[in-house]
């Protein structure tokens, strides 16, 4: 591999333009003196640029050796997470050193620095650490490291990316409500389980203290007392299959940063896979844009579990135009029994249902329920009337768009709820219990 080239820094070509004026006004004016001063800086300028250039002649990028260690792969979204790097120089001799771990969008760094200024001596090794935080849910990578060397008088230097990349998955903050919702709805589906008559679909498992988030239905009363309240705590036997499908096409970008259409999607579709694992049912992701862009076949172990939190956590807009008939017809070829699907979409274009995939879909015995944004309902109330209205004239077409597509969706039998900022946790939970009681979505 050829070595890289000596490039001048500002400075090297102010230096190298004040010589050069220097010897053109001295020619000009006949200065003898101006002459010599710009015969010398170009001379200066010159001699440093050649030593520099054989001094580092074998600068290049396999004369570096990086290995990181005790690094993060997963953070949640807001967390902190840790990068340490050990570099080795395999060069005989030493430079003045500048290295950079290039931080990718999604991350910053908090604590430390990826950025090292240092002489470093031949054969010797450099360390870097620092802690980062996730700004941005994805798939991210750091790196690659680039390490720069500079002359003495700081005119020129070499550079050397070495691609080192470390791939980093940051998460929404899921820990800190899916125990409550899950919880809430664990409480809902059993409450209703004890509205039916008792027979096949539930199983006693063990009596435990009551919580706030139980149904008040579930308490036995006989094994109670004032202060110490017990509920069941039941089982269901049957099992589901259960399909989620993320439209990540360019309409489900509307929305405030970080209250996107997709990420308020992304954060019910975790849910939905979470509560299903725990469940014990077999879970299935598709990321769809004009075709797939990451699947995970049905499975329930702990690894499907980890994968679909990373298959639904990476899910990022992708170029595309989004056909829902398409989208559902790819997934029925991969699901063999069948499922309940959970499909989060912003139904731009309006579904073509003459094509019949959506009918055979449903007549091979899936489910879908349908999840789409509303525009205006994604962002917070403004303060200003003027500027209230201003908003729902240019979001008109939008929203015409969005209500003439689930109307579409609606005459054609298929259920359909919008969903803002707000609301969308609480109608996937009720969708939720529908399909796992069994029961025909409202």
């Amino acid at each position: 591999m050829t070595d890289s080239p000596v490039v001048l820094t500002y400075r090297g070509w102010g230096l190298l333009a004040g010589s050069l004026a220097s010897l053109l006004v001295g020619y000009l004016a006949l200065n003898v003196m101006l002459l010599l001063v710009g015969v010398l800086a170009v001379t200066l300028v010159g001699a440093e640029l050649l030593a520099f250039g054989l001094a580092t002649r074998d600068f290049r990028p396999e004369n570096f050796r990086v290995q990181r260690s005790e690094s993060s792969t997963v953070i949640a979204l807001g967390a902190v997470g840790t990068m340490a790097l050990q570099i080795a120089n395999r060069r005989r001799t030493g430079f003045y050193a500048e290295v950079y771990d290039r931080i990718p969008e999604g991350v910053e760094a908090v604590v430390g620095s990826p950025h090292l200024t240092a002489w470093w001596s031949g054969g010797d090794s450099k360390s870097l650490a620092y802690a980062y935080r996730g700004t941005g849910r994805g798939a991210v990578e750091i790196g690659p490291l680039d390490v720069l060397a500079h002359d003495t008088f700081g005119v020129a230097y070499r550079a050397a990316v070495i691609e080192d990349r470390w791939p980093v998955q940051v998460l929404p903050q899921v820990a800190l409500w899916t125990t409550e919702i899950t919880e809430r709805l664990r409480s809902e589906t059993i409450g209703r389980l004890l509205a039916r008559p008792p027979g096949y679909g539930t199983e006693f498992r063990s009596l435990r203290e009551y919580q706030p988030s139980d149904d008040f239905r579930t308490i036995v009363w006989k094994r109670s007392t004032f202060d110490h309240l017990l509920v069941k705590e039941w089982e269901l036997e049957s099992r589901i299959d259960v399909a989620v499908l993320l439209d990540v096409t360019r309409p489900m970008g509307i929305g405030p940063r970080g209250g996107e259409a997709l990420d308020l999607a992304v954060d019910a579709a975790l849910l939905v896979a979470r509560y299903s694992f725990g469940q014990g049912d077999r879970v299935a992701v598709l990321t769809y844009s004009d075709g797939p862009v990451a699947f995970l076949p049905l499975g329930r172990s702990v690894d499907q579990s980890y994968n679909a939190d990373r298959v639904i956590g990476a899910a990022k807009i992708k170029p595309g135009i989004f056909q829902l008939e398409d989208a559902v017809e790819y997934l029925a070829k991969q699901l063999g029994r069948p499922a309940t699907v959970f499909a989060f979409t912003a139904l731009d274009p309006v579904p073509d249902f003459t094509r019949g995939s959506m009918t055979d879909f449903r007549k091979a015995g899936h489910q879908i329920h349908l999840f789409v944004p509303d525009p205006l309902e994604l962002f917070p109330p403004l303060d200003d009337p003027l500027a209230e209205r201003a908003e729902r004239l240019v979001a008109g077409p939008l929203v015409a768009q969005t209500q003439q597509a689930v109307a579409a969706v609606r005459a054609a039998g298929l259920p359909v709820t919008t969903y803002g900022r707000e609301d969308l946790l609480r109608h996937v939970t009720g969708r939720y219990v529908r399909a796992r009681l069994g029961e025909l979505p409202a």
